[in-house]
């Protein structure tokens, strides 16, 4: 950033460049006028003492008004430079003459211009420019050298766009249709997808080495974004998977974070699109589609805007849409700190909004992956269900078998204990009939008459304990 010090030597080409200064003497005669350039100086400080650069400043926009107006004084009264204005020390002579200059302007009707344009202007000013714009930068001249205007002319409540278009979903869509530029398409992607007013999207986001593209979960999205009116730092800015298509269509790249930003936006010349040639493209195809109203590139933004608003109440926190629009909460704690910082909560969040931002692409819930997901499970389960219940029948199947097997031997068992004993009788009566001795018959003898073998018991085991 360029620092200001009115101590030292004050050097505009450091800050612009050799080429804008030049061209703005050739414009600007007051600007070699050492009231006027003090005048600058001072403007520039606050502009870089909110943390903005220098070179952002819009040095033309009080450089041309106070320039208008020295015109007007040097054609009425032959008052050569502003420093001449500045001998009034009376404060009511100051008030007559600016307060006949707006006068004169407000009250121009002619259809011929020709004297406005001998002052500068390209067309007849509206009552809301001369109230609001014209009359704040020649009262700042004044204020700043020390001697205050107190004529005031009324300011005008509502802005010049008073008729401005409500940007709709499918007016976006007709507007998108006719932009053949493919940066233009894009520009006009980026401010109804991320809110970013245009000279944040052209100039800030293509900031040489400032910004990187980085990705999480299924989005791309460039971390602490500044934004460059009210220099609030946007978090996670986050594309919408429709800006991201366009971006690798146009670009050619799948990969994103292998994009260089300063690359964004530049005609065929190397030189970066001009912000004015859009917003004109944008008013004649207005136009052409029989629209009544004005267009401004802002309208793209308050689409954004507006779609947050209307399903605020989806969000958890619902503080962190003017986080998203760029812009200070109205009040703050440690957790709405805590929420846009924490990338997680503030993803899931975002992603809510997604659908709803978007103006080609159909966003689909996340949660059919998790239902595909589930399914699978489902017949992962129905497959080992399938195979248990097989290996039971087969179970069963073997457990009947068995059943049947033993009530057969079961079936059995008396009639083998009434042979058992019909044996053990007869072999008593053997016994009895060759005059053996009469004892029982044991079972081992019938078992050894048989010729069956007798299973030996198991010795037991015992432990010896000593």
């Amino acid at each position: 950033m360029q620092t200001i010090n009115k101590d030292k030597d004050f050097n505009l080409i450091k800050i612009f460049g050799k080429e804008k200064y030049e061209k703005w003497i050739k414009s600007y005669s007051i600007l070699s006028n050492k009231d006027v350039l003090a005048w600058i100086i001072d403007k520039i400080d606050k502009y870089t003492d909110e943390g903005k650069k220098a070179h952002k400043f819009t040095i033309t926009a009080y450089l041309n008004k106070l320039q208008q107006y020295c015109n007007y004084n040097k054609n009425h009264y032959q008052l050569n430079n502003p420093s001449d204005l500045l001998q009034e020390t009376d404060i009511d002579e100051r008030n007559l003459r600016v307060k006949k200059y707006l006068q004169y302007l407000l009250k121009y009707t002619k259809k011929d211009i020709t004297e406005l344009k001998e002052l500068g202007f390209a067309k007849i000013p509206t009552s809301v420019t001369i109230r609001n714009n014209i009359q704040a930068k020649i009262k700042s001249f004044y204020s700043n050298r020390g001697l205050p205007i107190s004529y005031n002319l009324k300011s005008a409540k509502q802005g010049a766009n008073k008729n401005e278009i409500t940007l709709t979903k499918d007016i976006i869509k007709k507007i998108q249709s006719k932009l053949e530029s493919s940066n233009y398409r894009l520009i006009c992607k980026f401010e109804t997808q991320t809110g970013l007013r245009i000279s944040d999207v052209i100039e800030e986001l293509t900031t040489e080495n400032k910004y990187k593209i980085e990705y999480y979960q299924e989005h791309y999205f460039v971390r602490n974004f500044i934004t460059q009116k009210e220099t609030v730092t946007i978090n996670y800015l986050i594309f919408t998977k429709e800006l991201t298509e366009l971006i690798q269509s146009v670009y050619a790249i799948d990969d994103l974070t292998k994009l260089d930003l300063k690359t964004l936006f530049l005609t065929r010349k190397g030189t970066r699109i001009n912000k004015n040639d859009y917003l004109e493209r944008l008013k004649a195809i207005i136009s052409e589609l029989g629209i009544k109203g004005n267009i401004k590139t802002h309208g793209l933004r308050k689409y954004y805007n507006s779609q947050l608003s209307k399903n605020r109440k989806l969000l958890d926190d619902d503080r962190i849409l003017t986080h998203w629009e760029g812009r200070e909460a109205p009040y703050t704690d440690q957790i709405y700190s805590r929420h846009i910082k924490d990338l997680d909560f503030y993803y899931t969040e975002w992603k809510k909004m997604e659908q709803f931002i978007c103006i080609d692409c159909i966003v689909y819930d996340d949660t059919h992956k998790d239902t595909k997901r589930h399914n699978k499970e489902i017949l992962d389960l129905k497959e080992r269900n399938i195979k248990l219940e097989g290996q039971i029948e087969t179970i069963l199947k073997s457990k009947i078998e068995s059943d049947k097997k033993l009530e057969k031997l079961n079936s059995k068992i008396p009639n083998l204990l009434e042979d058992f004993e019909n044996m053990k009788t007869e072999l008593y009566n053997l016994k009895m009939s060759e005059n053996l001795s009469i004892k029982d018959v044991s079972e081992k003898e019938i078992i050894e008459t048989l010729g069956l073998k007798e299973i030996p018991k198991k010795p037991s085991k015992k432990l010896n304990i000593k």
